[in-house]
C-alpha cells in the first residue's frame, strides 16, 4: 500500500500574509490623504466663513481726473517740448503755438483778420473811454447836487430821503466808472498786443493775405525768424504727460485735444476709490466707515467715506451671477487717507480694486452721523446737528464771521412734559423756569440746570432718547455738547428737565 504524506505550503501562507499587511498599509494611507484633505477643505470653509464674518469686500476701481489741454481756438502748434511719460515741474514749457484767426483764413486779395479786430479794438476802447468821460461828469453833478441838499437839510428845507437817493445814484455811477475804465485798459491791452503783432509781421515781409505764399508756410518762417506772434504753453503743477495728441507743427481746431496731464498728488488729481455697493449691502457702510483698499497683494492703503450713494450702476458684466437678484448698485466714494505713499500705477484711471472693511469696526455709532436723514423739510434735526458741527470743525471752508456768537445749530422750540414720567430720578442742581433755545458754547449756565443723568443702553439713539423723554434734541446737545464722541453703551448723559 502506498503511503499518504501532507505537506503544508509555508510560502503561499507568508506570501498572502505579506499581501493582506501591503493592503492594510495602502489603504491606511489613503486613509490618512483623504483625512488630510478633509480637514484642509474644512480648514478652508471655516476660514472663509471666518472672513465673511469679519469682512464684507466690495469691488471697486480707482478714479483719477487728468488735466487736458485743449485749443481754446484755432491754432497752429509749432513746438511739443515734452514725450509721453516726461515729469514737468511748474514753469516748463509744454508747446508753442500762434492764433491761426489772426490772419484769416488765407484768402487771396482778403484782408488779414487782425486788422479788422485790431479796428474793432481800437473803436471799442474810444468808445469805453467816452462813457468814462460821461460818468465823470454824472459824478461831480450827483456830489454838488448832495451838498445842496445838505444846506436844504441844515435850514429845514427837505428831508433826508431825497439825499439818500442822490447817494445811491452816486454809488452806483463810481461802480460804472470804475468797470468801465477796467473794460477800456483791458481792450487797450489787447489793442497793443496786436500792434505788436503786426508790426513783427511787417518786418519781416509777410502777406498773410496772399494765397500762393500759403499760411502753414508762412508760419513757419515766423516761427524760424522767431517773430513775436509765438506764445507758449507752460505747466502750472509737477505732473506726468500721459497722452499727447498733436504733432508739431500741425493745425489744431478749437476744443481739440493737445496733450494730456496727470498731477502727481492726491488731492490736485483728485484721487478717489468708487465702489458698487449692494444695496442689500448698504447697512455693513456709513458715513463714518474706513476702509482697506486693496490693489493687489503688495499694495494697500486707508481711506475713509467721503460720499455715501454718489449714484447707481449697472454692475459690470464680470461681476455678476445667476445668483444675483438685482444688477444695479449703489456707487459709494471713498477718499484715501492723507499721509500715505503708493506707487503712481496703483492709482491711475480704472485700476480695480476691492473695497474690505470690518464688520464690527466699520465706524457705526448709532447717534444719528452714520446717514444723512431727511424728510420733507430738508434734513431732520439730528442731521442739522451733525451738519453744523462739520461746519464748526471746517470754518475755512465756509463764510462764517468770527465776531458772532457761535449757536446750537438746532432751534426747536420748547418740549412740554405732559402725562408721563421721568424713567429715572432727576439731579437738581438749581431749578429754573424755562430752558434757552440755545446755549452758547461759551456760557456755563448748562451746569446749573436740571437733568436726568441717563445711562445708553445698547441699541439706544439720541432721537430715542429726546422721544423718551419728550425733549428736543437741541436741549439734549446744549448740555452734552461732545455727545457724538462718546455716545455708546453705558456712557451717561444729561437729559434737561423742561417745567
Amino acid at each position: 500500500m502506498q503511503s499518504f504524506s501532507f505537506k503544508s505550503n509555508l510560502n503561499e501562507n507568508e506570501n498572502v500574509e505579506k499581501l493582506i499587511k501591503e493592503r492594510n498599509r495602502k489603504i491606511a494611507r489613503q486613509q490618512v490623504i483623504f483625512a488630510i484633505i478633509l480637514l484642509i477643505i474644512i480648514g478652508l470653509l471655516v476660514w472663509y466663513l471666518f472672513r465673511k464674518t469679519i469682512y464684507t469686500e466690495f469691488d471697486g476701481f480707482m478714479h483719477t481726473e487728468y488735466k487736458d489741454y485743449r485749443a481754446v481756438e484755432d491754432i497752429y502748434l509749432f513746438d511739443q517740448y515734452t514725450e509721453e511719460g516726461d515729469i514737468v515741474v511748474p514753469g516748463d514749457t509744454l508747446y508753442s503755438y500762434t492764433y491761426i484767426n489772426m490772419f484769416g483764413s488765407g484768402n487771396g486779395g482778403s484782408q488779414p483778420d487782425i486788422f479788422i479786430k485790431n479796428r474793432d479794438l481800437r473803436l471799442q476802447r474810444d468808445n469805453a473811454y467816452n462813457e468814462a468821460n460821461v460818468l465823470k461828469v454824472r459824478i461831480a453833478e450827483l456830489e454838488a447836487q448832495i451838498q445842496r441838499e445838505d444846506n436844504n437839510i441844515r435850514f429845514g428845507m427837505t428831508d433826508n430821503s431825497h439825499k439818500m437817493d442822490l447817494e445811491r445814484q452816486l454809488a452806483v455811477a463810481k461802480a460804472e466808472l470804475t468797470a468801465t475804465l477796467n473794460r477800456a485798459y483791458r481792450l487797450g491791452s489787447i489793442h497793443n498786443e496786436n500792434n505788436t503783432v503786426i508790426a513783427g509781421a511787417a518786418q519781416y515781409g509777410i502777406d498773410f493775405s496772399n494765397e500762393q505764399w500759403g499760411l502753414d508756410h508762412a508760419l513757419r518762417q515766423l516761427y524760424e525768424s522767431n517773430a513775436p506772434i509765438i506764445r507758449y504753453a507752460v505747466a502750472q503743477d509737477t505732473a506726468i504727460v500721459t497722452k499727447i495728441w498733436a504733432p508739431s507743427f500741425s493745425r489744431v481746431f478749437k476744443k481739440e485735444h493737445i496733450l494730456q496731464l496727470e498731477e502727481l498728488s492726491f488731492e490736485k488729481s483728485n484721487v478717489q476709490v468708487i465702489a458698487w455697493v449692494p444695496t442689500q449691502d448698504m447697512g455693513k457702510i456709513n458715513n463714518n466707515t474706513r476702509a482697506e483698499i486693496i490693489v493687489n497683494d503688495d499694495v494697500s492703503f486707508m481711506a475713509s467715506v467721503q460720499l455715501l450713494g454718489a449714484r447707481t450702476e449697472d454692475l459690470p458684466e464680470e461681476l455678476r451671477n445667476n445668483l444675483s437678484h438685482t444688477y444695479t448698485a449703489v456707487m459709494v466714494v471713498f477718499a484715501p487717507d492723507r499721509d500715505q505713499v503708493l506707487p503712481l500705477w496703483a492709482v491711475v484711471d480704472r485700476v480695480p480694486v476691492r473695497v474690505r472693511i470690518k464688520n464690527y469696526e466699520n465706524g457705526y455709532r448709532g447717534d444719528g452721523s452714520d446717514y444723512w436723514y431727511i424728510d420733507n423739510d430738508g434734513l431732520t434735526d439730528i442731521s442739522k446737528h451733525f451738519l453744523g458741527l462739520i461746519r464748526e470743525r471746517s470754518k475755512g471752508r465756509y463764510r462764517y464771521d468770527p465776531n458772532k456768537n457761535t449757536e446750537s445749530p438746532v432751534q426747536d422750540p420748547p418740549a412740554k412734559t405732559e402725562g408721563k414720567k421721568s424713567p429715572e430720578s432727576p439731579v437738581l442742581e438749581k431749578k429754573t423756569d424755562t430752558l434757552p433755545d440755545s446755549v452758547p458754547q461759551n456760557d456755563t449756565t448748562s451746569s446749573k440746570l436740571a437733568y436726568h443723568l441717563h445711562t445708553i443702553k445698547d441699541g439706544e439713539t439720541l432721537y430715542g432718547l429726546s422721544q423718551q423723554y419728550k425733549v428736543s434734541i437741541n436741549k439734549i446737545l446744549d448740555l452734552n455738547p461732545d455727545i457724538d464722541k462718546r455716545f455708546k453703551k453705558g456712557a451717561k448723559v444729561k437729559i434737561p428737565v423742561l417745567n
